[in-house]
């Protein structure tokens, strides 16, 4: 710290208040020191004096160290509280740390103070630092939340314009075709229009089912996957196959499980536009700590080195962060890719060990 520590200490005997100076500036400790009696002026310089760090004796007229304390957190102010007093029971000095005081030092030890006021304020530096990263990680989030919004709402936009607002403008030409021609002709045209109503129809079914979150209550997330894969869009040339032997018992939560499925929702449309690709496998492994999907290709790969992180790999490391997991990327030009996600899962979700009946 640049400047001096502020230090309030709510103390009512002038000796004890010089008792503690001596001791703090014995450690050379650098410190603005203000010294109040009573629950009026504590409350005050709180508002006033903006102290970095605040001692407090247990008893004083009409007032003591536990009504402090909470008056400290009432306004807001996040010091480190530091209970010091000659006596006080075993029972109280537990009840005041778990109500957020830092520590307790008797006055007949105060020795120990300066160490307790520095690693008190270690404390809150690194729970400061704590909060400051955990804003930056939210405002991350947030802000990928935001491009992918915006990214599927472009998708949406060109999924529209360029695919079904096409079959249904060729499928209104068929119908003003059919109205004017001779009979073989407006029969032709009429099966034209309804095999390209029936393309818009499912292209549509297929966005929608891409858009809408799916509800994976009662199955399990083998089922989930395979169900996607026999929904899936897959061009002629890609041969797709899923792998989930080692996957024996589903997991219990659903939030893992649904973010499973988008991850592999995602990469295979990354798989199918970019890849190129000839073959795909999807491997959904378990063991009692952990869960494991690998999403391979034999497609043309890129230089992970080189190649900016785009949204969709963003999003996935964003929603595997959220449960403490772990994302791999393994690719080469030529050399296809290999996605990698590792989920650890808590005792509760551990699979019961076999009976011998298997």
């Amino acid at each position: 710290m640049d400047r001096s520590l502020k230090i309030l200490h709510l103390e009512d005997l002038p000796a004890d208040a010089e008792m503690v100076d001596r001791v703090l500036r014995k450690a050379r400790l650098q410190f603005e020191k203000k010294v109040v009696i009573d629950r009026p002026d504590f409350l005050k310089a709180l508002r006033e004096f903006q102290p970095d760090i605040i001692l407090s004796d247990h008893s004083l007229p009409a007032f003591n160290s536990l009504e402090a304390l909470k008056i400290t957190r009432e306004e807001g102010v996040h010091a480190p509280f530091i209970l010091v007093t000659a006596t006080v029971s075993e029972e109280y000095a537990v009840n005041v740390i778990k109500e957020g005081a830092s520590d307790y030092i008797l006055k007949d030890r105060l020795e120990r103070l300066p160490n307790a006021v520095q690693n008190a304020l270690e404390h809150r530096r690194t729970e400061e630092e704590l909060a400051r990263q955990r804003d930056l990680q939210q405002k991350l989030v947030m802000e990928t939340s935001i491009q992918v919004q915006e990214k599927e709402r472009e998708q949406i936009g060109k999924e529209l314009h360029d695919n079904i607002n096409q079959i249904l403008a060729a499928a209104k030409l068929y119908l003003d075709i059919a109205t004017k021609d001779d009979d073989d002709s407006r029969t032709e045209a009429l099966d034209k229009c309804q095999r390209n109503l029936n393309l818009a129809m499912e292209e549509i079914r297929q966005l929608s089912q891409s858009l809408v979150a799916p509800s994976l209550g009662g199955i399990g997330l083998d089922q989930a996957l395979r169900k996607l894969l026999d929904n899936f869009p897959l061009s002629a040339s890609l041969h797709l196959e899923l792998d989930t032997s080692s996957y024996r018992e589903d997991i219990d939560d659903e939030g893992i499980k649904l973010t499973c499925y988008r991850i592999a929702q995602v990469q295979l449309n990354n798989i199918i536009k970019h890849a190129r690709a000839n073959n795909a496998s999807i491997i959904l492994s378990r063991v009692p700590d952990r869960l494991t999907l690998l999403i391979r290709d034999d497609g043309i790969g890129f230089n992970p080195a080189k190649k900016t992180g785009g949204i969709g790999l963003r999003n996935i490391r964003n929603r595997v962060s959220f449960y403490n997991g772990t994302v791999g990327l393994d690719s080469a030009p030529g050399k296809g890719c290999t996605l990698t996600v590792i989920i650890p899962l808590p005792p509760a979700h551990a699979p019961s060990t076999p009976t011998a009946g298997g």
